[in-house]
Order: C-alpha cells, then structure tokens, then sequence
C-alpha cells in the first residue's frame, strides 16, 4: 500500500498533463500538508514568461480521503538584466565641407533597438570622416594682364603674342595703349613715351565637389531587461470526505479461501498499471515538449507573434520552416528555450527556409538564445 499511496502522488503530478494536454507544464514540487487545521495541496511551477496561469488550475478532485478545490495562485517573476557596448555608423549628406555644417546634419544621440537591447548611442567626434561625393566638370576662362614700357612708340611689335600663368599659356586677347611722356614739338606737346597694357587669357576645364557625404560613429552602453521565468504557486483546499453509511447486503457466497486476496491483488496490480501509464504519459509530454519557437514582428514596435513550435534534439540543432502556411514573408525570429540555448552554446544552429539556410552562433543561454534574420534578403542576394 505504501507504493501504491507515492504512485497515486506521482498521478497528482501529471494531472495537469491529462486535463490541460496543450500546456503540458509539470510541476517542480508537490506539498501535501495541514496548515493551521486547514488540508491544502500546494504545487509549485517555474515557467516561461507569457504563461496564462489559468491553465494550471484544474477541476475539483479527490484524494487520501479528501476532496480538494482550487484556492488561489500566486505568482513570482524572475527578472534579468544585461548590458553589452554597441557603435553604429550613421552616413549624412552636406553641401560643404566644413565640421559647423557637418555637425548640423549629426544628432548629438540616437537611439538603439535590436529588438532585445535598448537605449542611446552618442556620438563620437573623433570618428567624423568627409569626402566628396562625387565631382562635375566646369568650364571657364584664366586671364592676366601684363604691363609693357616705356615704349618709344604704340608698336604691337613690342607686344609678346603669349604669356604663363600658372603653368598655363594664355595669348593676347587685348591691348590698351596708354601715353606716359610728351615733349614740346614747336608749339604743341607730343607723345614721347608709351606704354600697352596687354590682357592675356585661355579657356579651361575644372572638377568641381558635387556634394560631401560624412560618416560617423554613436557608441554606447545598451542594456536588455525583462522576466527569465515566473514562479506560480496554486494552492488547493481539502474538505475531508465524509465515508458512506454502509447499506446492508445479501450474504455472499465464498469461492475458496483464496478469492477475498485474489481479489485485493488483481485490484491492486490493476491500480498500478493505469497509475503507471499515466506516470509515463506525463514523463513523455515533458520530454517531448516544444522548445523553438518562430516569430514574425507583430503590429506594435518590439511585438513579436508566435507562429510555431518546433521540438529539437540537441543532437540535430535544425529546424525547417518551409512547410509554415501562411510562410513568413519578411523578419523571422528564432527563439532557443533555456535548456536547449544551454546545451547549444557556442554551437550553430540552421534554419531552413525556401530561399536558403540560415546558419548561425547560439549566443547566450539566459533567458534563451533569440536571432532574426530576413529570408527575402538572403532570396535577393543569391540572385
């Protein structure tokens, strides 16, 4: 009887298993006490966040004599909190070059979202690079002006057909005669001395900055915060069983010495039999319980949508989502479940979708792994 008392406390374990089949929880500890002259079941689960706690509660039952209703629940949440540094380059577009116009173009902060870590970057000015974004071509003219004198008389002879300027040749283009001395011919003053004022030029090509593109990089420290695991407690109050008034009945006929135990054993044998197999239908939903799930972005900023579970062996780090309806056409989150995130770290894990395989490093194991990807990026780069 005292094997068959701890099988019967091993099926209150897995109740939950045969009433809720989808949630397939299991409890983490079982107490069965007397608390102040009341009787209570109290059962204990640590579970992901997001779990509805009305799926723990199950329907009046009975055991040892008593019959046990559900009380209340309690709930404990299990919070984390992780930092990491994080840059992100930022690219502007200016019209000049100088830092004044730059540093315009730049926010002195921006935030950060990975959707896992969050907060602000600030900018590092010892990171602002600028160059050109690309250049044109300009026509124009170089001119110079050369002064030639004195001359003894307006003769283009004294004039240079051409002249340098920068390494470049430039020809005659004008010239302006202009008289500097006179002398006293009979009655009337006549030119004795000039000079010509030559103007020189040449046409010319030039490249020219059609704009600046500037880069630049925000660093900070971003943390990510949030519930691990949260810790119900649901709480079960016993009534004792009042026993039944025995009817009177016929006398019965004995079979042999024997019947009266032959019957206590085969009840017994009977009794462990179906104790068993509820034992182990529970023990297989626990190890065969989903622990990958896909998400698509929801239509809220850090909302995701749980599309599908997935249940992998360690063995085999994979998962193949080809066969989703409706299929994810943009971001997809991949979300490793703690006890498997621990028996993958460091190791890679594979995606397989319809325009490739996404192969990637499982990174941490607190509360799980999570990774994004873009399938129609991957589509597009393998054209």
């Amino acid at each position: 009887m005292k094997h068959i008392r701890h099988l019967a406390m091993l099926v209150l374990l897995v109740l939950p298993l045969m009433t809720t089949a989808m949630a397939a929880e299991i409890p983490v500890s079982l107490v069965v006490e007397n608390l102040n002259g009341q009787q209570r079941i109290v059962k204990t689960y640590d579970l992901p966040p997001g779990t509805d706690p009305e799926t723990l509660k199950e329907p009046t039952f009975d055991y040892d004599g008593f019959t046990y209703t559900w009380a209340y629940t309690t709930k404990e949440e299990h919070t984390f909190l992780e930092t990491k540094d994080v840059s992100e380059t930022v690219t502007v577009e200016t019209a000049k070059k100088d830092l004044d116009t730059v540093l315009e173009q730049l926010k002195p902060s921006i935030p950060y979202d990975d959707g896992a870590f969050s907060g602000e970057l600030a900018l590092d000015h010892t990171t602002i690079t600028t160059e050109a974004a690309g250049y044109a071509t300009r026509n124009g003219r170089v001119t110079a002006t050369r002064t030639i004198g004195p001359l003894d008389r307006n003769d283009m002879s004294y004039v240079p057909a051409t002249t340098v300027k920068d390494g470049r040749t430039l020809t005659l283009a004008n010239v302006e005669w202009q008289v500097i001395g006179t002398d006293l011919v009979g009655d009337v003053l006549a030119p004795s001395s000039y000079q010509a004022v030559a103007t020189y030029s040449a046409s010319t090509s030039y490249q020219v900055a059609t704009g600046y593109v500037s880069t630049a990089e925000y660093k900070g420290t971003v943390t990510a915060s949030g519930v691990e695991s949260t810790t119900y407690t649901v709480v079960y109050v016993g009534t004792e069983i009042e026993p039944e008034t025995p009817q009177p009945t016929e006398p019965v006929k004995q079979g042999g010495p024997l019947s009266g135990v032959n019957l206590t054993v085969t009840g017994g044998v009977g009794l462990l039999v179906l104790l068993a197999a509820l034992a182990g239908g529970g023990i297989w939903l626990y190890l065969h319980r989903k622990n990958v799930y896909i998400y698509v972005p929801g239509d809220k900023p850090r909302d995701y949508k749980l599309i599908a579970k997935f249940r992998v062996e360690p063995q085999k780090p994979e998962v193949d989502i080809t066969g989703l309806d409706p299929y994810p056409e943009g971001i997809v989150a991949v979300e490793l479940k703690r006890p498997l995130a621990k028996k993958l770290l460091g190791q890679t894990f594979t995606v397989h979708h319809r325009a490739a395989d996404d192969t990637y490093t499982v990174l941490q194991d607190r509360p799980g792994d999570w990774h994004e990807f873009d399938p129609s990026e991957e589509k597009e780069g393998s054209v």
